[in-house]
């Protein structure tokens, strides 16, 4: 197997690549970037089994799991099955898997850190993860790409230097420990507020010939979008910028063009599912009318007669086949098949959203189209922006609720 990025045109930010697999016997699987990876729960897409998922033109060929999900019971089967996640889970051949740690949507992580392991919480309690638990876990789902496991800081602003120092060595070491793998791997990027730690990691990730990319994940400090991509592109300048940079915790449209405008490759797509999960459909685009709303709220009572396609002119599997009466039927009727359609849609709206940043940058106007959208839509993505995040929401795994003030919503 073998792995590798190119980047078309440049470092310069923002960017377009390509990442290819390849496989003996088999076709090369082809990414390109920007882009997204497709977020799953245990492995599984959430509300799409495969056949509905193939209905989804043009998604990545790139699903993320993360190793909390198979902390209960699972990793045993998984172990006796012998032929990986992507078997086990009925992906396509040709799907390329990234192993992380922890679940990229659910914030609420208490973790316990000691030099030899991380704590993970999960529904039989707090498990130790141990880099040895963590290889034996890489040999039994077999992902194509891994995220080793990390000390994150997750403290407030008022955290001393100390905090941040720890966390570099103490990963550096879980790093040595967990590559005894022959898996390409994404090295996370350590650091938290302190520049002098960013770039004492810097010169630890720079002396290893084992790393195919870098993830940038400060969720944890919980600072506002703009103090955190100053972090991330003071991090970049620092590393080599021909590897493949994915971003945790940016999945909202408008948030995802500014990573893209700093130099990020990959997000998560978890803000479809948060868009699903409240009974949504996305209706925004890059190059879209000025008066457009961002999402079209299915539960509305004004959706109840309403015989049009969930969104104008998309070609989705659900709107050239069902309107919005009838999804605001099933949506009030409890049925599965409601979220099914929606997140179909969202998914479809999210990919035809990166193929259009994609052709932008080929043709030098995102940092224009960035902005007209951002005034377009200004404000439409941040409360579910934030159900998307916090332990209330039906995209989390704790009790959900529906969102409470108005969005950018269409109604009539």
């Amino acid at each position: 197997m073998a792995l590798r990025f190119e980047l078309i045109g440049g470092t310069k930010s923002p960017r377009r690549g390509m990442l290819f697999l390849e496989r003996s016997g088999q076709p090369a699987t082809r990414v390109e970037t920007p882009s997204f990876l497709k977020y799953t729960r245990r492995g599984l897409q959430p509300h799409l089994v495969p056949e509905m998922a193939a209905e989804v033109e043009g998604l990545p060929a790139l699903t993320r799991v993360q190793l909390e999900d198979f902390l209960d019971g699972d990793e045993g089967g998984l172990e006796r099955f012998g032929s990986g996640l992507r078997s086990f889970a009925a992906m396509d051949e040709s799907e390329l898997v990234v192993l992380d740690v922890l679940d990229p949507i659910w914030k609420q992580h208490s973790s316990k850190l000691t030099d030899k392991h991380i704590g993970i919480p999960s529904d039989g309690g707090m498990r130790r993860l141990t880099p040895e638990m963590f290889s034996r876990a890489v040999q039994a789902l077999k992902p194509d790409i891994v995220v080793p496991p990390a000390d994150y800081v997750a403290e407030p602003p008022v955290a001393g230097n100390n905090r941040a120092t720890n966390s570099v060595r103490r990963t550096a070491r879980w790093l040595d420990e967990s590559a005894e793998h022959a898996v390409p791997i994404l090295v996370p990027v350590m650091g938290a507020r302190s520049t002098k730690q960013r770039e004492a990691w810097a010169r630890i990730v720079a002396a290893r010939d084992d790393v195919c990319g870098y993830v940038l994940n400060d969720t944890g400090l919980e600072l506002g979008l703009d103090d955190t991509l100053a972090l991330t592109k003071h991090s970049l300048g620092l590393l080599d910028a021909s590897k493949l940079r994915y971003m945790v915790g940016v999945s909202a449209p408008d948030a995802v063009l500014r990573a893209v405008l700093s130099g990020v490759d990959l997000v998560d797509s978890s803000y479809a599912f948060a868009v699903t999960e409240q009974g949504f459909a996305s209706a925004y685009s890059l190059h879209g009318d000025d008066h457009g709303a961002a999402h079209v709220d299915l539960w509305h009572a004004s959706m109840a007669d309403d015989f049009r396609p969930l969104v104008e002119d998309c070609t989705c599997f659900a709107c050239r086949r069902h309107h919005r009466a009838y999804v605001h039927h099933l949506l009030a009727a409890h049925e599965m098949l409601a979220t099914v359609l929606l997140q179909a849609h969202n998914l479809h709206c999210y990919q035809r959203f990166f193929a259009d940043v994609r052709a932008s940058i080929a043709g030098g106007s995102l940092a224009a189209d960035a902005a007209r959208f951002a005034a377009r839509y200004s404000g439409a993505f941040d409360e579910l922006h934030v159900l998307a995040t916090q332990s209330f929401s039906p995209s989390s795994k704790a009790p959900s609720r529906r969102h409470n003030d108005p969005l950018s919503i269409a109604t009539r």
